[in-house]
């Protein structure tokens, strides 16, 4: 049904533009997508067609609960929702706890942030003013900007829409402005100052569409550029034009007094209270918050979209008029993500206390969605194994390291150790947690294997420290995917 229509306005072609992306070596703050989700995705889902699923007469129920229960009882996530629909099944599972001091079980109706899938609302929100004939794909930046405010260019090429909503705009993933009075809460407060300063002083590096950089001030920049044209705010924007009309209440930014009661506790990656996060300009990079129920319902309607304008615009969105852009393990449609398989659609977000994950599969009529009330990226792995368990692959439930026992957090390891001057490691010691920050990213438990070598739950990392005569640490080795980086200690 996707090509029933071609909408009424015109559509322009987003371009094919393979280029080379640099990656963070840990998962950045609100989303910043992994380079493993499509390759571990479709090395496992080959296996499909050459193998049974272990336990595939199980109740699908009991197949998720199988998957999922490991999260909880290693201690990698605090509480959650999954909710899957395979075929004609829809089945939903909470599992943990709302947080250590509430034992609640999550279910479909609990909200969580889900973090940069709101980029897919907002790619959805360029869709359907497309598809309105209010903006056209390649319509300027400038165009829409404030009267005194412009982004500057590089070369002779404007900056159009498609370019904020696939990441190759040339802007940073953030403003060098973000300067947040509460680093709990580094968006609240980045507000129409903030944002038209960043873009009077920015010179871009790129021309748009040179390079893929995976921007959260571009997405945030689209939304509310979207938002101006219509004269409102980006809230008020998604409420009309996405979750009225497919029955969404409780996918919003501001929560009423009923829907905070049903706000799961925001934690770290090492399971450790966290805070909420609010935004102000950049709400279209990240600000939204659902449910289970509710995601699902939206995956739906991209499963089967409805009538209509949204209808039409999913399928802009979805890239069913025009190639995706893709770059090595990165290949985008409209605020979505493309596994390499060109079928399947996901994007993950993550915030300071949260981490969200859905998967969109037309060709086999499925959806997963994972929304925890713990910042870790295990989650995405999670969603890929439930997907690729609705589509007949053989995939066995997890085991975790455990830490070794016995060993004290040592303080002696607390400082800031320098890989580069933008990449700087931030150690100490919280609550008998030793934690780990990274310059621009959130701040993650590590866990002893050794007295020296510590690894991330969050992430397959670890670190080990190098220490002098004195036990004092004067080093840290970054090892992941097979490479070591090593930091020295400059604090």
């Amino acid at each position: 049904r996707e090509g029933r229509r071609r909408p009424r306005a015109a559509i322009g072609k987003i371009p094919h533009r393979p280029r080379k992306t640099p990656y963070n070596a840990v998962p950045a703050s609100s989303g910043a997508s992994s380079v493993k989700t499509t390759s571990y995705f479709l090395a496992t889902l080959a296996l499909a067609s050459m193998a049974p699923s272990i336990g595939a007469q199980t109740p699908l129920g009991e197949r998720i609960d199988a998957l999922a229960q490991p999260y909880i009882d290693s201690e990698i996530v605090v509480g959650m929702t999954v909710g899957v629909l395979a075929d004609d099944q829809r089945v939903v599972r909470g599992y943990g706890q709302f947080s250590a001091d509430d034992s609640r079980v999550p279910d479909g109706k609990t909200i969580y942030e889900i973090g940069s899938i709101t980029k897919v609302f907002t790619g959805l929100l360029l869709a359907d003013a497309v598809v309105q004939g209010r903006v056209t794909l390649n319509t300027p930046v400038n165009e829409l900007l404030p009267k005194g405010v412009s982004l500057n260019k590089r070369g002779d090429q404007e900056t159009a829409l498609w370019h904020l909503s696939t990441h190759v705009s040339g802007l940073p993933r953030l403003p060098d402005n973000l300067a947040p009075k509460d680093p709990n809460n580094p968006y609240a407060d980045y507000g129409g100052k903030e944002l038209a300063a960043f873009l009077k002083s920015f010179q871009p590096r790129k021309r748009p569409g040179e390079v893929m950089l995976y921007s959260n001030f571009g997405a945030g920049l689209l939304g509310e550029l979207l938002a101006r044209e219509r004269k409102t705010d980006y809230e008020t924007l998604v409420q009309e034009r996405i979750a009225t009309p497919l029955g969404l209440k409780d996918t919003r930014i501001t929560l009423d007094e009923q829907q905070k009661k049903r706000l799961a506790a925001p934690h770290d990656g090492g399971g450790a209270p966290n805070y909420a996060w609010d935004f102000d300009k950049l709400a279209g990079a990240g600000a939204i918050r659902s449910t289970v129920d509710e995601m699902l319902r939206f995956a739906e309607a991209h499963l089967d979209p409805p009538e209509g304008e949204l209808g039409e615009a999913i399928a802009v969105a979805w890239c069913a008029h025009q190639k995706p852009i893709a770059e090595n393990d990165f290949t985008l449609c409209l605020g979505w993500h493309l596994a390499r398989d060109g079928e399947t659609h996901w994007h993950n977000g993550g915030t300071g206390g949260y981490h969200s994950m859905m998967l969109v599969s037309r060709q086999r009529n499925t959806a997963v969605v994972v929304l925890a009330n713990t910042s870790t990226g295990e989650v995405d792995r999670l969603a890929q194994d439930l997907a690729l368990m609705s589509a007949g692959a053989p995939v066995k439930p997890r085991s975790f390291d455990k830490p070794e026992g016995g060993i004290d957090v040592p303080r002696r390891y607390e400082g800031k150790y320098e890989l580069t001057p933008t990449f700087v490691f931030d150690v100490n010691v919280r609550g008998g947690r030793l934690m780990v920050g990274i310059t621009d990213q959130p701040t993650h438990q590590v866990f002893p294997k050794s007295e020296t070598e510590w690894f991330y739950k969050v992430v397959e990392a670890s670190l080990e420290f190098e220490v002098d005569g004195t036990g004092k640490a004067t080093a840290v080795t970054l090892v992941q995917n097979g490479a070591r980086q090593k930091a020295k200690r400059v604090e």
